[in-house]
């Protein structure tokens, strides 16, 4: 699910203030994180990538 939300992306998503427009960076980023913290920063970014490509869940 990750690569499909950064695929092709052209406006970053911030997460915690830092901004994120490949899915290499995203991941890195998530992988640094505790499996709380993690599952937070992923559905920012999901949600982050909702409203800023019209998608809905």
């Amino acid at each position: 699910m990750l690569r499909r939300i950064y695929n092709g992306r052209t406006v970053p998503i911030i997460v915690n203030g830092m901004p994120f427009l490949t899915y290499r960076e995203a991941s890195q980023y998530l992988l640094s994180l505790t499996d709380d913290e993690r599952e937070n920063a992923y559905m920012e970014m999901r949600s982050g990538a909702a409203l800023g490509s019209g998608i809905e869940d």
